[in-house]
Formats: structure tokens, C-alpha cells, sequence
């Protein structure tokens, strides 16, 4: 009798055994040690189950629906969501630990043209990988030279008179600038300041020549600050105000400048305009008057 219950317990676990190699192979670790794990604890029944389980999903082909922690061949799962090798997001491919794959998933993207977001290719020039860094300087150096290009035909027809009033001519001429002046690290002091200034300028001119303009009111008061030109930031603030005076994001903007200005009083003020607005404030507005409010009772 004792060597009948030692027999059973080594076929158990000899099945157990098998079963989990067999899981191995197309299975996460952790699905594949859960799995077993049940098995191994409820004998017979929990191999029974998951057999006639498995057996009955590959023959109503329910594996087609690829579910989230399963690794099937040309796919990769990040944060338990799948996702083809071909179309990894740059921002997932950071967290792959093993080097060659990160470096595959980063090469492969750009050769395939399907990074965007240059703020991930300046995070990437910093990475450890020398590889994945050298390629994403030479994405944002090749990407920077043919800007160089698309302004200069650019700026031949705006700020040498043609087409001045051509308004979808401005927006791609100031949408250009934008994308090379955040790649401040490529552009020499000297270069980066002369382009802010043209900047500046084209989105003054698209304040008043566009009639939907509160990013470019938005963002001529921030490239002000960065100058920084207070008093022309507030002189843009107050035009803003003009055109929205029932609008919140002129408030946002006054606020924005007299944090970086140091005028409280001014502020103060500007906060209760705000919450006085006849409106239903965003979540951002929301957010900076709780900010400042507790500021002020801290200082208080």
C-alpha cells in the first residue's frame, strides 16, 4: 500500500512536471508556474480541467483573440498589453530590459520611420546604449538639416513680403519653428535667439490676422517669458484678455507672467478674476487657483 501511494505521487509529479515544460514553451513564466501550481495541488481534477480547457479553446479557436499576458511568435507584451514587433511604441521599448531587443525595437522604429515624438528621441540620446543614443542623434541631426531647408524656403516668402497675409503659409512657418527650437541642444546660442525673435513675431501677426488664436496668444506669452520681456509678455496678455474677457485662458496667461515676474499683488488679483468668471473653470484653471490659494494661506 505504501509503495502504491509513492508510485502515484511520482506519476503526479512527473506529470505535473511535464505539464509545466509543455507550458513553457508558448506561455508566460509566471502564466505557466500558475498553472502548474494547480495541478500539482489538486490531483487529477486540476489536470483533467485545464487539459479539457485547453483542448476545447484550440478547438473553438478562442485562442484567436490574443489575450494579454500571451507571448505568440512575433509579438511582444509591455505592462501586460500586446503589442507587434514591428509597431512597438518607442516609449515601451524603454522598458525592455535585454539590450539587443531594446536596440532592435529603437532601430527598427526609426527605419521604419515610425517615430514622431522628438522629446523620446532627446531622452534616447541619453541612454546608456550607445547605439540607441547615435541613432537618435542622427534622426534628430538629419531631421534638424532638413528644417534648416524648410525654413530658409519658408522665410524667403514670409519675411521677404511674399504672401504675407497667406495665413496657412504662417501656421507651417511658425509650426517649423516650434519643432526646431525645441531641439535647442543642435542650434548654437546666437541662432536659437534670432529664430525665438522670427517666432515671436509670426505668432504676433497670427494673433491678429486669425480669428480662433488663443495657442498662439498662449504661446507668444510663454516664448516672452523664456526672453524674458515682461512687459511686452503683459501687453500680449492684456490683447488677449480684450478678445476673451469671458474666457479663462487670458487669466492663465496674466498668472503664468507674474509668477515669473515676482508681483503678487498682481496675481492675487488675477486669481480673483478668475474665479470670478461667469463659467465652468477646466480642470488646469481648477488646479492653479487650488495651488496659489494654498500658497497664500500658507503665507498668511
Amino acid at each position: 500500500m505504501g509503495l502504491d501511494w509513492k508510485i502515484l505521487l511520482l506519476a503526479h509529479l512527473l506529470a505535473t512536471g511535464l505539464f509545466l515544460a509543455f507550458n513553457l514553451r508558448n506561455k508566460t513564466r509566471l502564466r505557466a508556474m500558475t498553472e502548474a501550481a494547480i495541478v500539482l495541488c489538486v490531483p487529477v481534477a486540476g489536470l483533467t480541467i485545464l487539459c479539457l480547457f485547453k483542448l476545447a479553446g484550440n478547438v473553438l479557436h478562442l485562442w484567436d483573440i490574443h489575450e494579454a499576458e500571451d507571448e505568440g511568435e512575433g509579438e511582444v507584451s509591455f505592462l501586460g498589453a500586446p503589442v507587434q514587433k514591428d509597431v512597438v511604441p518607442l516609449n515601451d521599448a524603454f522598458l525592455v530590459e535585454d539590450k539587443l531587443q531594446k536596440r532592435h525595437f529603437f532601430t527598427e522604429s526609426i527605419k521604419q520611420s515610425l517615430v514622431d515624438n522628438q522629446q523620446i528621441l532627446r531622452m534616447a540620446m541619453h541612454d546608456k546604449d550607445r547605439e540607441i543614443a547615435y541613432y537618435a542623434v542622427s534622426m534628430l541631426t538629419s531631421r534638424m538639416e532638413n528644417l534648416e531647408g524648410e525654413l530658409f524656403d519658408r522665410e524667403s516668402k514670409v519675411l521677404k513680403g511674399e504672401q504675407q497675409e497667406d495665413l496657412p503659409l504662417l501656421k507651417e512657418y511658425a509650426g517649423l519653428l516650434k519643432e526646431y527650437m525645441g531641439n535647442k541642444n543642435f542650434i548654437d546660442h546666437v541662432t536659437w535667439r534670432k529664430k525665438q525673435e522670427i517666432y515671436v513675431a509670426i505668432l504676433d501677426r497670427l494673433t491678429r490676422l486669425m480669428e480662433d488664436n488663443k495657442i498662439y496668444f498662449r504661446e507668444e506669452v510663454e516664448q516672452l517669458l523664456q526672453l524674458p520681456d515682461y512687459p511686452g509678455a503683459e501687453q500680449v496678455c492684456e490683447d488677449f484678455l480684450s478678445r476673451y474677457p469671458r474666457d479663462e485662458e487670458p487669466y492663465l496667461s496674466f498668472i503664468a507672467l507674474y509668477v515669473a515676474w515676482k508681483k503678487p499683488d498682481k496675481l492675487q488679483e488675477c486669481l480673483r478674476r478668475l474665479k470670478a468668471l461667469p463659467i465652468e473653470l477646466s480642470p488646469e484653471a481648477l488646479r492653479v487657483i487650488r495651488f496659489w490659494d494654498k500658497g497664500a494661506a500658507r503665507d498668511g
